[in-house]
């Protein structure tokens, strides 16, 4: 976990800082345990497989660099004849006579020069250097565990601490090493440790160990700590980066990382503490909906809060995903929010949410039932605080778990409320892995994107509840009409909302939503079409010969021809613009009204049949009483 840490930290490094030095500091007051886990970090960086590729393509085609000597001759030494050579023997100086010569003179003393190769190059320096400067490390390390009190563990450490140390020491002793001087300058900004293979890696692991050694290792209740807790927290770090890679290639954009990083006056230093909120966001597009996608570290939820508040007491996820209309999207809808924990200590999803036969009761200190779980632990309360983040923080549609179990239920869906997406919980594995991509990876993309697709769908029965919550619950609205009005003033604008079909009818009443074409078609209008900010709709059906009055209560949206046939519409054609309705149960309003009637005044218009028309209630109520 500490390696992938480390890798992806290093990219953010390398990418957006020029290191022009690096030196690892060790504090030999730490515990045993402490150091033996750098050590053992060390030791997994030295003996990967990447890392001994590399070693060995250096020392096999090592680079190499060309180097000019001089030597001063007399003339008939023997020279290659070059334009070096010919310039000498135009020059002034101390001469000697050629008798018979084509000349009549040449220099008393002329350079030869020769080239030759060298190993003794800046790439190769660093390579030395990198070597004696982790045997430096490591023994520091040894020399801080033989400060701490005896224990196996220390004794342990020595001895693998010498192993590792023989290790480089053998390298070291390569014929290669034994030519080559000391650094004189961190070579940052060389191409060679930049680009070649085997160089490029050694530099990179150098660097990847300088960043993991700066990581704060006190005991401090916001960061780590030896043992248990340690590996919990370090995991937790660990899940945040995965996660948000998984985002980042999601949205198809890399999330800005730089605020995971500071700049202090000992360094840089990576920024991810228990308890200090960190936000990471992106930009995606799904179903002609542009989200922002925000990804949060530790976000507290205060108690109270109007929006994204707890509504009983703070709470604070390990990660929350907040999904929210973009700057540039013209419609608005109401926010989703995702929460994530991560739990270590979970080996089997069975210990989440137990088997269907479990009662859920769990005892007042913590303990299970005999025969709950398949081990001890009162982890199936980690269950009970996924629901506590879904009911209590607002605009919570989903609470998952990420756990390093090593259960087969890795494709196992997460559990709904009802027959969507969301709301729902879960808990997905997602655990480390030697090859660098974590186990789990697949099943937890697959979850998010289906997430994405489920909030880019406007016309999902999740959207519409937490749509009429916020129109009940959140912000009331001003109705112009209802049932305490006897019949709206005549100027109460209307549009004319023509259903083709009895599919077309039975559609619009279970999404309480009416589509109208886009421009690009014949009868089409735009967004901002005046007919579309109506303060009614009458809905006539003339196969049906039925009516329904309604209010338009959102902003038109374009909703795709193959999001249109996802919801159930009969035989979409193209993309429509869509609006959510809410009925009006006056039937008397339009007592004398009907459909066919209706019908045929928009013909007589010299409209096309099913073309949108905007009246108003005079005019409607007159037609009437034609």
């Amino acid at each position: 976990m500490l390696r992938d840490i480390a890798e992806r930290m290093t990219e953010l490094v390398m990418d957006r800082f020029a290191a022009s030095e690096a030196r690892f500091t060790l504090d030999e007051t730490r515990d045993a345990e402490t150091l033996y886990q750098r050590f053992a970090f060390l030791r997994a960086l030295l003996d990967s497989e990447s890392f001994q590729v590399a070693l060995a393509e250096v020392l096999r085609r090592p680079h190499t660099a060309w180097e000019v000597r001089g030597e001063w001759v007399r003339p008939g030494a023997g020279l290659r004849a070059d334009s070096h050579v010919l310039r000498q023997l135009s020059r002034g100086g101390a001469r000697t006579a050629w008798e018979a010569g084509p000349i009549s003179s040449l220099p008393a003393l002329m350079e030869r020069r020769q080239t030759e190769a060298t190993h003794d190059t800046p790439p190769n320096r660093f390579v030395k250097y990198a070597l004696e400067h982790w045997r430096q490390v490591l023994g520091d390390i040894d020399r801080g565990l033989s400060l701490s009190e005896p224990s196996p563990a220390t004794l342990r450490g020595r001895r693998e601490v010498a192993l590792v140390m023989g290790q480089i020491d053998e390298v070291l002793h390569h014929d290669l090493f034994s030519m080559i001087g000391p650094l004189a300058r961190f070579p940052a900004d060389d191409q060679v440790l930049h680009k070649r293979e085997g160089y490029r890696d050694i530099f990179r692991a150098y660097v990847e160990f300088e960043l993991a050694a700066r990581l704060s290792w006190s005991r401090e209740a916001d960061t780590y700590g030896a043992g248990q807790r340690d590996v919990a927290t370090l995991y937790e770090y660990w899940a945040f980066i995965q996660l948000a890679d998984m985002i980042a290639e999601l949205v198809g954009k890399t999330f800005d990382m730089t605020p995971l990083l500071r700049v202090h006056s000992s360094g840089l230093n990576v920024v991810l503490r228990s308890g200090v909120e960190t936000v990471l966001r992106g930009e995606v597009e799904r179903n002609g909906r542009l989200m922002l996608v925000e990804l949060c570290f530790n976000r507290t939820y205060g108690a109270g809060g109007a929006l994204a508040g707890s509504w009983t007491r703070p709470m604070r996820p390990d990660y929350s995903l907040h999904i929210t209309r973009a700057e540039d999207e013209r419609a608005s809808f109401e926010p989703v929010v995702l929460h994530f924990d991560a739990k270590y200590r979970v080996d089997f999803v069975k210990e989440l949410f137990g088997s269907d036969s479990d009662l859920g009761n769990e005892e007042a200190d913590g303990a299970t039932t005999t025969g709950r779980l398949s081990r001890g632990g009162a982890v199936r309360s980690d269950l009970l605080k996924m629901h506590a983040y879904r009911d209590a923080i607002r605009r919570t549609a989903g609470a998952y778990v990420l756990y390093p179990g090593g259960d087969a239920e890795l494709d196992r869906r997460p559990f709904t409320e009802y027959h969507e997406l969301l709301p729902g919980l879960g808990a997905f594995v997602l655990r480390p892995t030697d090859m660098g991509t974590a186990s789990g990876t697949m099943a937890l993309q697959r979850f998010l994107t289906d997430v994405f697709d489920h909030v880019a769908t406007r016309l999902t029965d999740h959207e519409r509840g937490r749509f009429w919550l916020g129109e009940v619950y959140g912000r009331p609205v001003a109705t112009t009409f209802g049932s305490g009005l006897e019949v709206p003033p005549p100027e109460t604008s209307v549009l004319l909302g023509y259903v083709k079909s009895r599919e077309h009818w039975s559609w619009i009443m279970r999404r309480k939503t009416y589509n109208v074409r886009t421009e690009e078609r014949t009868g089409g209008v735009r967004s901002d079409a005046a007919l579309l900010q109506s303060q009614l709709l009458l809905l006539y059906c003339p196969e049906l010969e039925q009516l329904a009055l309604a209010r338009i209560v959102s902003d038109a949206e374009r909703i795709s021809r193959e999001s249109m046939k996802a919801t159930g519409y009969p035989k979409p054609s193209s993309d429509y613009w869509c609006v959510q309705l809410s009925f009006i149960t006056r039937a008397d309003w339009a007592a004398d009204l009907s459909a066919s009637r209706i019908a045929r005044h928009v013909g007589e218009l010299g409209l096309a049949r099913g073309a949108p028309l905007r009246v108003s209630w005079g005019s409607l109520r007159a037609l009437s009483s034609d």
